[in-house]
């Protein structure tokens, strides 16, 4: 070998052990840059709320603590609650409760001053009331007294009072739900709801000036929320709906196929952030009327006789009838709206139906018999509650068997007499036709998330069956569309879109006497789905006149939406 070839095979060797040194040493950096981007990721992902929290309670020190609420949510899971951000004034249990501070206090939050020492006496918890006047030189004076904090917080209602009567109240200085879905789910809405208020420290715990205070949330328990099957736009539109046209009563939107309510109204309305001034109402604005007071169903309870009548195969739609404008039952005479012009004459059942003929119907009950009459209102969902989560709900009233044999045949033939049933009873047994026969129930409440928005309970409704055979609920649903093609309900015929329903015009008696509830429940197609709306208007009269244009809006102005 010669001088040059060995010189040159050195010159290889150096070559690859420098190589080799290269790639062990970036090895190693790879290595090292691995592990450390592994420990970052264990710090800031895995560990990283943990290590975040023990660092904010290094110059976070609690001052005092609250008691918050969950969200309440429509089915698109905008909110019902918690939809304003404003500032509050913390009360603590220390606060100097004299007439000055109270004074003050009270032109800052509008409550009167013998309720606030009533509030602050009775209560040795944190009372958290929300500031009306934001006049800055009594908001200064009043966070000098010892005692008094400032936060910023949601407000938990707004001043639309959207589905106010679904939502419920609280009791503000116990934290705890009055009605609706406050109430029902106020185990779940309060659960691992503290929140903590405090200031930034320094090392020697003292108050950073200008930080002032903070409210921090360190509980990783979960929280919770409730989901409704409300829908926020339809639920807008029955209130606005109702609102111009009517002051008492109540509206029912229900989707065909699931029984899911997407609106639910009752009027009057009541202001939830100032329940006190409703107590010694009597005009029932706290009263649900869609769930919580019954009323006599008039003549939309033709839909469950005349369903039981078809289903039993006692009346065909061909057989003919005569109506002279009243019928006898004993010595008590009940009328058809037909009277003064002497009756409808002869007619088909087909065509009693469609305008709503008293003799024809009372004949029919007779036929069929009061027991059997009352069975099918059973299976219809009359007498019980429906089930909706809401403890307020009642169960109506069903005529006892011993009524119905004698003259009360006639009056619970035509809805009248002892019968009561609420407008969400009425929805659900409109849905049963609509749905062919078939009870798929109601829901008002869709799930419970955490406030990630993952589900932690769904509620699903099972309780589906059979009411009256597919060919029966056919029949029904074809008069309900002459109903509104050629009879009592022609205003709230929809043009070019397939609808249905029946009209009531039920007598009670009302705070003043004697008076008229008006009904009209009905369905149309929309584009997604069907969809039962059912209207009452209290003192409203005609139900074709005063209930029926009402349902026709409702459903135009859904229908504009897309549904």
């Amino acid at each position: 070998m010669s001088v040059f070839e060995k010189k040159e095979e050195n010159f290889d060797n150096h070559t690859k052990t420098c190589e080799n040194r290269l790639i062990f040493f970036f090895g190693i950096v790879a290595i090292l840059l691995s592990l450390l981007a592994a420990r970052l990721y264990y710090l800031q992902i895995i560990k990283g709320k943990e290590l975040s929290n023990k660092a904010v309670q290094q110059w976070f020190e609690m001052k005092e603590a609250i008691e918050d609420r969950g969200t309440i949510y429509d089915r698109n899971h905008i909110p019902l609650t918690n939809r304003v951000k404003e500032d509050y004034l913390i009360i603590k249990p220390n606060f100097t409760a004299n007439d000055k501070n109270l004074e003050i206090l009270s032109d800052l939050t509008k409550i009167e001053k013998n309720k606030l020492t009533s509030l602050i006496l009775k209560n040795n918890k944190i009372l958290k009331l929300l500031i009306k006047n934001k006049e800055r030189e009594k908001v200064k004076e009043i966070v000098r007294v010892k005692g008094t904090t400032i936060i910023e917080a949601k407000k938990r209602y707004d001043e639309s009072g959207l589905a106010s009567h679904v939502v419920g109240y609280i009791n503000e200085a116990e934290n705890t739900g009055a009605s609706g879905l406050e109430k029902a789910f106020n185990n779940e809405l309060k659960e691992n709801r503290l929140v903590k208020i405090g200031a930034i420290v320094d090392a020697k715990k003292e108050v950073i000036p200008g930080f002032g205070y903070v409210v921090y949330e360190s509980d990783d328990s979960v929280q919770k929320n409730v989901v409704t099957t409300i829908d926020y736009n339809v639920q807008k539109i029955a209130e606005e709906v109702f609102d111009k046209n009517y002051h008492k009563g109540s509206v029912v939107v229900l989707e065909a196929k699931t029984g899911e309510i997407l609106a639910m109204v009752s009027r009057p309305n009541f202001q939830q952030n100032n329940v006190g001034y409703h107590l010694n109402s009597n005009e029932r604005e706290l009263y649900n009327k869609a769930l919580q007071i019954s009323y006599p169903p008039g003549s939309v309870f033709k839909i469950v006789v005349a369903a039981a009548v078809l289903e039993e195969e006692i009346v065909r739609l061909k057989d003919e009838f005569i109506c002279n404008g009243y019928e006898m039952l004993g010595s008590n005479m009940i009328k058809c709206y037909t009277y003064e012009r002497g009756g409808h004459g002869s007619l088909d059942f087909r065509r009693a139906f469609v305008e709503s003929c008293n003799s024809t119907f009372i004949q029919a009950g007779k036929i069929l018999g009061g027991k059997k009459l009352l069975n099918y209102a059973a299976k219809f969902g009359l007498g019980k509650k429906t089930g909706v989560k809401i403890s307020e709900e009642v169960d109506g009233i069903l005529p006892t068997e011993d009524y119905v044999k004698g003259p009360g045949i006639g009056n619970i033939s035509i809805g009248q007499g002892s019968l009561q049933v609420t407008p969400l009873q009425v929805a659900r047994l409109t849905n049963i036709i609509v749905n062919g026969g078939v009870d798929v129930g109601v829901q008002l409440v869709k799930s419970i998330i955490n406030d990630k928005g993952e589900s932690v309970i769904k509620f699903n409704n099972k309780n589906i069956k059979r009411v009256t055979s597919v060919g029966t609920a056919n029949k029904i649903k074809q008069m309900m569309n002459k109903v509104v093609d050629e009879g009592t309900g022609k205003k709230a015929k929809i043009e070019g879109v397939e609808s249905g329903g029946k009209t009531g015009s039920a007598e009670a008696i009302g705070e003043d006497g004697e008076t008229v509830h008006a009904w009209f429940t009905g369905y149309f197609r929309g584009e997604k789905s069907k969809y039962i709306i059912t209207v009452l208007v209290e003192d409203g009269g005609s139900g074709g006149e005063a209930a029926a244009p009402l349902f026709a809006e409702i459903s135009q102005k859904m229908l504009k939406l897309g549904f």
